[in-house]
């Protein structure tokens, strides 16, 4: 049976409920509506919703309760999104292997439960997957609406030397010649299906999939908008290709581990989706980072990122970026430190007396915040009377400020550098945190100061509107790129997720204490908190890592080249002292000490030891001859002597991608970061392949769970009071039109009348003020008093008799909204729905109740 939707605007639109006395009582946001059991439909009419409220509707305190608290309004949401963008980073440097295979098996999870989510009982709790007919036992409902439009794209770690001499892009792959290394992917979306690298089929032509089955609602959607060229119409499996979950995990195999050392996992998602104008990545002649006098200057503009990016991200989708890593970011802003930051991606270090970079003063190494803390290569130090006291020489070969080659090696450039180098050559996390949140961020030109700062992250300097809130993105160069039209997106549709380098051991839950482990579990068997708390986070990330303050962190999430205070397992304890990282070892400066190690196992979690002899782990085996990290806990260990088999797999900390996860989970619209481990609580079976903490079942999990609140349609909080003769509510549903212009608009477009005078006038009050909290012009959104305001007809049984049948008001012919209790809610007690075709496409959807 056809289910109504809202056209463009199907998505959680901020909104704003203006209403005079009374009180809105929530609870915490659930999934709301039973999906129908006719062609997977369930994703159509989806209703008028309040943030926070029950998803069994027992958020009502009586009927005709008014919904607000005064003129300035509550918030709500205007239904759950029925569009899913999915943007995975994986880390393709050495040693990634063996993570994306843990990826590749959760893949069947991660997809599976989005289109074919849980069915939960009365209290919320998981009774089972759903069926084509969706939850047909007695007392159940879905946890969401099934996904049906998905695209899924992967973009990887590999930016090349941003200007420095390290990671050519002619690069060849060390286990097979006939393929690239992918030193520099310039943050486009790949295609390389599998072994051979042969491009999957169905992400022609722009290099991601799109899941678009031929269900009822996805018919519906093809008479409003085109369908993708070519969808995965079959979820299948690992093995099948030419389905979805076959496709996916075949891109994944493609991704392989030979590219740039120097990984760029936030940059490369941030230059594909964020960026206003990439600069030319490709090798071409008058493009990509050129250097002039040292000072390095970004050239040109990608036209395949503007084209990818056009085509994969939609206005109105929930938007998640998955990263995949082992370790901590390391990428240079070729501009930074005077337009010299891409020296930082150079070894040995151009112009250095001593082939090792700059030193920092001496205050960098007790502060790295100390005012006096900067390069000893900087011509005012240089020339200072003291500067034999600030820049001493560092033994054996360090002098002129300039370190020892062995306190500097290539592979450890980008640890704490402020403290060694007394510069930070890479971009603050704020950036990042602001590409995900905010509707304006800066281009090229107001990036940094004339000094190399980074400004980027200052509402003044955000000079563009942010793609990923823009309604149309431009795929031609010649466009445009800062100026364009704000879409529906809001911030709470935006996620991000990392699988990264921090125990498993920091974000389980507590057995007898957290009620996600009930007591008597073994802890080695609790899952994962389904909230980590300030404490939590203090563990993982330190006080401020954004300004090098790792105090209160755990020492395990500490970078360091040396065994870290805290920790009692030493280089000469045992190979199994510490249960997260084996034990520290002697690392020669070369490399840094491991967040946490897990054993190497195969698809059925049993051990899976890699020769490291074999051609085919060259160049990306921890236990090859020769290497410097052969006497670790990840080497078998035969009489006493490490050989060249790697047993345990390891993970470094990811400081950066923690922090930004962080800031997400702390975002003003909700809990957006989600994290979890790349190494695994199970590694093997327990109880069976079924077992919830195996591999990256428990990562699969929390990145659902964090959509949930999107994905649901909330329930309508509380029972509006009707007129018994006209069946009308007391509430009107007033609609902001995108495009400036007056109110005349209103009776050009169907379905939509003029608004009485006295609540226009204090519904443009509070909209007014509600824009001017959120800094006004400098907010990246339009004036709404210059955006016109409608009211959208309502319909009811008495007065509309042949619009409504058991599903309320969602297949009548004539435009308009209706209120609804009982089976027609959806689940809830009570509800508001829309026909097809209404509200307007990217209109703000607004109750107004009296």
């Amino acid at each position: 049976m056809r289910r109504s939707r809202l056209a463009a605007a199907a998505l959680a639109l901020t909104a704003i409920v203006v209403a005079c006395g009374g009180s809105l009582k929530s609870k915490d946001a659930g999934a709301g509506a039973m999906g129908s059991s006719s062609g997977g439909a369930s994703s159509g009419s989806r209703g008028a919703s309040s943030g926070g409220a029950s998803s069994s509707g027992s958020g009502s305190s009586g009927a005709g309760a008014p919904l607000g608290s005064g003129p300035s309004g509550t918030l709500i949401h205007q239904q759950a999104v029925d569009k899913v963008d999915l943007l995975f980073m994986i880390d393709n440097s050495a040693r990634m292997g063996d993570k994306q295979v843990l990826l590749a098996r959760a893949v069947p999870d991660l997809i599976n439960r989005l289109v074919t989510p849980n069915c939960v009982d009365a209290n919320g709790n998981a009774v089972g997957p759903s069926t084509a007919n969706g939850c047909t036992m007695a007392g159940t409902k879905l946890e969401f609406f099934p996904v049906h439009d998905m695209h899924i794209g992967i973009v990887t770690s590999s930016l090349g030397g941003r200007g420095g001499n390290q990671c050519p892009a002619d690069a060849t792959n060390e286990v097979n010649m006939h393929l690239s290394a992918h030193n520099d992917d310039q943050g486009h979306l790949i295609n390389r299906g599998g072994d051979n690298e042969t491009p999957v089929t169905s992400a022609q032509p722009f290099n991601f999939l799109s899941w678009f089955p031929p269900v009822g609602a996805n018919r519906m959607t093809s008479q409003t908008r085109s369908p993708p060229t070519g969808p995965e119409t079959t979820v299948g499996d690992a093995m099948t290709p030419g389905t979805l979950i076959g496709d996916f995990t075949a891109m994944i195999r493609g991704v392989h581990e030979q590219g740039c050392g120097f990984e760029a996992q936030n940059e490369a998602w941030y230059r594909f989706l964020v960026q206003p104008d990439p600069f030319d990545g490709s090798p071409n002649p008058g493009g990509g980072i050129q250097i002039n006098n040292n000072r390095a200057q970004e050239v040109g503009l990608d036209a395949t990122i503007l084209r990818q990016r056009a085509s994969f991200l939609r206005p109105d989708s929930l938007l998640a970026v998955i990263v995949v890593t082992d370790e901590n970011e390391e990428v240079a802003n070729p501009l930074s430190v005077g337009g010299e930051g891409w020296l930082y991606e150079s070894a040995p270090f151009p112009s250095s007396p001593t082939y090792g970079a700059p030193e920092g003063t001496i205050e960098c190494q007790g502060n790295p915040n100390d005012p006096n803390c900067t390069s000893c290569a900087f011509s005012n130090v240089m020339m200072a009377p003291n500067f034999a006291t600030e820049c001493p020489n560092d033994p054996p070969g360090g002098m002129q400020g300039f370190l020892d080659p062995s306190n500097d090696s290539v592979n450890v450039r980008f640890f704490n550098q402020k403290q060694r180098f007394g510069v930070f050559s890479g971009y603050p996390i704020s950036r990042y945190v602001r590409g995900l949140q905010k509707r304006s961020v800066p281009d090229r030109a107001h990036e940094v100061d004339g000094n190399g700062n980074y400004v980027g992250d200052q509402d003044k300097f955000a000079n563009c509107i942010n793609p990923i809130f823009a309604q149309a993105l431009p795929s031609d160069p010649n466009a445009d790129l800062c100026k364009l039209q704000l879409g529906p997106r809001t911030p709470d549709l935006v996620y991000y997720g990392a699988i990264a380098g921090v125990p498993h051991q920091l974000l389980q839950a507590q057995s007898g204490v957290d009620a996600e482990c009930p007591a008597g579990t073994p802890q080695a068997d609790c899952p994962q908190k389904h909230q980590l708390t300030e404490a939590d986070w203090l563990s993982i990330t330190g006080k401020d890592p954004d300004h090098w303050d790792f105090s209160g962190a755990d020492p395990h999430m500490i970078e360091s080249e040396n065994p870290r205070a805290g920790l009692q397992c030493n280089a000469n304890s045992n190979d199994n002292c510490d249960p997260i990282n084996g034990r520290e070892w002697s690392t020669n400066k070369k490399d840094l000490q491991f967040a946490c190690i897990f054993p190497l196992t195969d698809s059925a979690g049993q051990p899976a030891p890699k020769d490291c002899t074999q051609m085919q782990y060259s160049g990306v085996c921890n236990c090859e001859p020769g290497s410097n990290s052969q006497n670790t806990p990840l080497c078998q260990k035969v009489n006493g002597a490490y050989t060249n088999t790697q047993i345990y797999s390891v993970a470094y900390p990811s400081i950066r991608e923690m922090a930004i996860a962080h800031a997400m989970a702390d975002s003003p619209s909700g809990v957006q970061g989600i994290v979890s481990s790349v190494c695994p609580i199970h590694t093997s079976f327990q109880g069976g392949p079924t077992d919830p903490l195996f591999g990256y079942r428990p990562a699969a999990n929390a990145i659902v769970d964090g959509f949930k609140n999107s994905l649901s349609v909330e329930c309508l909080p509380q029972k509006l009071s009707t007129d018994s003769m006209t069946g009308k509510v007391s509430c009107l549903i007033l609609v902001t039109l995108p495009k400036p212009g007056d109110n005349s608009v209103c009776s050009t477009v169907t379905g939509l009348q003029a608004v009485d005078p006295h609540v226009l006038q204090n519904f443009r009050a509070a909209q007014e003020a509600a824009w001017n909290q959120q800094g006004g012009a400098n907010s990246g959104l339009p004036d709404p008093n210059t955006l016109p305001v409608c009211q959208v007809q309502e319909l009811t049984p008495q007065l509309n008799p042949r619009d409504f049948d058991s599903l309320g008001c969602v297949n009548s012919a004539d435009p308009g909204w209706c209120y609804v209790e009982g089976p027609a809610a959806e689940g809830c007690r009570q509800q508001i729905l829309f026909t097809n075709g209404e509200p307007p496409p990217n209109a703000t959807v607004n109750l107004v109740c009296h």
